[in-house]
Parts: structure tokens; C-alpha cells; sequence
């Protein structure tokens, strides 16, 4: 799926609403060897004064008729992202209606993930139970 210049604008403030601590927001629009279609990526890179700092990317990509999310590191998705190269697929969405859809299931699979992380079901910011009790 291709989309429209207003498409473009629109989708761009959607993503930087949505995620506000990626300041950095960039697209393609055409079909070819590394993308099925329009793709969206913003980066995150939380030691931007580190000397090998990584970056996170937020990618909504489209294909045929739907959207998908992806939240990476190293690189923004597409079809030559490579673990070799130290790039990682973290967590993927299923195939969405809507870019809102997209946006709303990643979230939901971020929150689901970092809540796996931290250990606990329990209020945020509450430590895990480590001794059992």
C-alpha cells in the first residue's frame, strides 16, 4: 500500500503523538527490495552520549491492505535487518486495520513485554518479591 502526501503527513503526527520520545521520524514510500510498501520509523536512543550507544526504532509498515508494528533495535525494519549485524526484532504486532490499530497493539505488546521484565504483575515501579516471599 502506497499512500497519499496528506496520508504521509497525518501517519508522521500519529507516530510522533504516539510516541513523543522518538524525535526522529522517517519513511518510504515506494515498493523495492527493502520495503512491501509504505514504512514508517522513528528512533530512540537513550545514551545518545554513550560512544556505542543503541538505538530503538518504532516501525509501522504496510503491506496489501494493513499495517503492522515492529519495535526493534539497531535498525528500523525492513527485509534486510540482520542479527548479524546487530540488529533485533523484539516484538511484532499482527497484521491491523488501521494505523491507530497498529499503534494501540504495540503498545499493548510493549506493556506487555516490560511487564514481563520487570518481574511483577504488581503496581509500577514495585520491586519484585526476590526472596520467595
Amino acid at each position: 500500500m502506497l499512500l497519499t502526501e496528506s496520508e504521509i503527513r497525518r501517519s508522521i503526527e500519529r507516530a510522533k503523538a504516539a510516541f513523543p520520545c522518538f524525535p526522529d521520524w522517517e519513511h518510504n514510500n515506494e515498493i523495492n527490495e527493502s520495503h512491501s510498501g509504505f514504512s514508517l520509523w522513528g528512533e530512540f536512543v537513550p545514551n545518545a552520549n554513550e560512544p556505542m550507544s543503541r538505538s530503538f526504532f518504532i516501525t509501522f509498515d504496510t503491506y496489501e491492505e494493513t499495517w503492522t508494528g515492529h519495535l526493534t533495535i539497531g535498525q528500523h525494519c525492513y527485509f534486510w535487518s540482520s542479527a548479524d549485524c546487530g540488529d533485533a526484532h523484539l516484538l511484532d504486532t499482527s497484521p491491523c486495520a488501521t494505523l491507530e490499530d497498529a499503534i494501540t497493539a504495540l503498545k499493548r505488546r510493549m506493556a506487555d513485554l516490560f511487564t514481563a521484565l520487570s518481574g511483577s504483575a504488581a503496581e509500577p515501579g514495585a520491586a519484585p518479591d526476590r526472596g520467595g516471599k
